[in-house]
């Protein structure tokens, strides 16, 4: 599937199993879930698209620097629940490790440890020693990205470093299915974020 559709499908399911509760909550989560959602594709840039490679490093760091421009701003309260859970040394060591990770994920061809387990796992541990509470939205984005793939005809070495891969070959990635994963991903997405608002502020449903 195409980006946008990993991107939206990813947030929604992320959100809908969680159902943050606290805005620190909603932002974290939908840092790291718009991470996970679009972090695998990573690789691509070792397959000669370079720049949609570029595109996933700036949407990944967009999202982190949007939650710390609303920590900086109105004081939400992020800061606060990492360092409840963290020292400085792990984030600056936990976030060295994810991009060395991703480093090497970069290196290797499309579809193969940037889409396994294995990066699952490697990735949420890290993940895990900065802000645990991040780690659940992350992982679920990123188990929707493998799972959307595997309903493509390219083969996703999901049990890295394992030889071999699965697909299921139901959809091409850029056809009509791919339109409404992607529109069905928006309104889910927006749908739950704003019942997740709704749930904090105490509003009363229409």
């Amino acid at each position: 599937m195409l980006g946008k559709t990993h991107l939206t499908a990813g947030v929604a399911i992320a959100v809908c199993v969680m159902r943050p509760g606290t805005f620190p909550e909603l932002l974290v989560g939908l840092g790291a879930a718009v991470v996970g959602s679009v972090i695998s594709d990573i690789d691509v840039g070792s397959s000669g698209s370079g720049r949609a490679a570029d595109r996933i490093i700036w949407v990944s760091a967009g999202a982190v620097a949007a939650v710390a421009a609303m920590e900086r701003f109105w004081n939400v309260g992020v800061w606060d629940m990492i360092l409840r859970n963290s020292s400085l040394l792990r984030v600056a060591a936990g976030s060295l490790g994810f991009i060395g990770v991703c480093a090497f994920g970069k290196a290797q061809p499309h579809r193969s440890f940037m889409h396994s387990f294995l990066a699952l796992g490697i990735l949420s541990i890290i993940m895990g020693t900065v802000l645990p509470a991040a780690v659940p939205y992350f992982a679920l984005a990123f188990l929707t990205h493998l799972g959307l793939d595997l309903l493509n005809y390219k083969k996703v070495r999901i049990l890295y470093p394992r030889r071999g891969g699965l697909c299921f070959r139901l959809f091409h990635s850029d056809g009509a299915a791919n339109w409404l994963l992607f529109s069905a991903g928006l309104v889910m997405g927006v749908w739950q974020v704003g019942m997740c608002v709704w749930r904090i502020l105490r509003l009363p449903y229409f």
